[in-house]
């Protein structure tokens, strides 16, 4: 999906949305919260995503994973985000805070897939598959905390 909105989507029953989005030059997105996780990869520019906790400066070789319901602000400069909100319990072994993670060749590739996919893509198969994999690939991301 390109240009959504999330509010309009996220009643679909998908565990995982993939959404992407354009961003012009020094576009704000203020405070705001999902109750859904949140991969945010910025496939193009370079991010500055704010929480209560911490800053992170996030060019193209990472990506912030969110955990549901924590408030952030996203500066971007000239991005376009391939994210994916997860609905919880998809993902009981997400981080309890915002962390920050490398995103290699094969998950680039697999977002980039994944937001191509329709809203209501069929779970059961190709699409399916590719967000199953792209969760495993999530899951055994080497985490970079502290930067």
């Amino acid at each position: 999906m390109h240009n959504f909105r999330l509010d309009a989507v996220d009643h679909i029953p998908v565990d995982v949305l993939p959404i992407g989005t354009d961003y012009p030059p020094g576009h704000v997105l203020p405070r705001h919260a999902h109750r859904r996780a949140q991969l945010l990869y910025g496939a193009s520019g370079v991010m500055q995503v704010e929480t209560d906790v911490g800053s992170w400066t996030v060019p193209t070789d990472r990506a912030v994973l969110i955990p549901p319901g924590v408030a952030h602000e996203v500066l971007m400069d000239d991005v376009t985000t391939w994210s994916l909100y997860i609905e919880p319990d998809a993902v009981p072994w997400w981080p309890a805070s915002c962390m920050v993670a490398e995103v290699n060749p094969l998950l680039r590739e697999l977002l980039r897939t994944a937001n191509t996919f329709a809203p209501d893509y069929d779970v059961t198969g190709h699409d399916g598959a590719v967000v199953n994999l792209t969760l495993h690939e999530l899951r055994h991301l080497g985490i970079c905390q502290g930067e």
